[in-house]
């Protein structure tokens, strides 16, 4: 992880222990110890834990080491026309929106997601890639600008957001 990226964590874990009804809309876990990350989890997401034990921001979540193995049922049920079906072991579940499925494509490191098409993500007919690593998905979407495109309203976490500056899409390196 860059350290950019870690320090921006850092700050917003601070500044929100410092707000006393953040634990509504956003909590920032510690960093994990190294031997209570799960084996064979890609290197980004092993970093990403390792800076943050889980990660609640609004209405996405990233699971933590000790959830994360809960959440992979949800690949039981990815739509036939995915690759999720034919390649189950090639993916894992990082996290939700919104209770809907955050996947990650162990082969490349890619974030991909069922974008809202009216109906229920398991019966969806679309698929589509969020962001090509983990970093890039937790600082466009989570921490910055992005967070909009994954919401159906302003929430907490939008508002958060936009008091720390982050939704500037012109501080944005274009990720």
């Amino acid at each position: 992880m860059n350290l950019e990226l870690r320090q921006l964590i850092e700050e917003l874990r601070a500044e929100l222990a410092d707000l006393p009804d953040s634990l509504a809309y956003a909590e920032f876990g510690e960093g994990a110890a190294i031997d209570a990350v799960p084996a064979g989890l890609p290197a980004d997401l092993r970093d990403l834990l390792l800076v943050a034990d889980g990660l609640r921001a609004g209405r996405v979540e990233l699971a933590s080491s000790s959830t994360l193995a809960g959440i992979q049922y949800h690949l039981d049920y990815a739509p036939d026309f995915s690759s999720i079906p034919q390649d189950r072991a090639g993916w894992l579940v990082v996290g939700v929106r919104s209770d809907e499925p955050i996947f990650m494509d162990r082969g490349t490191g890619a974030i991909w997601y069922f974008p809202p098409t009216g109906t229920e993500w398991f019966m969806s007919d679309a698929f589509e890639e969020l962001a090509p690593d983990v970093e890039s998905f937790v600082d466009y979407y989570l921490l910055g600008p992005g967070y909009a495109d994954l919401t159906p309203a302003d929430d907490r976490w939008f508002a958060f957001l936009d008091e720390q500056g982050l939704l500037d899409e012109d501080d944005e390196d274009g990720s």
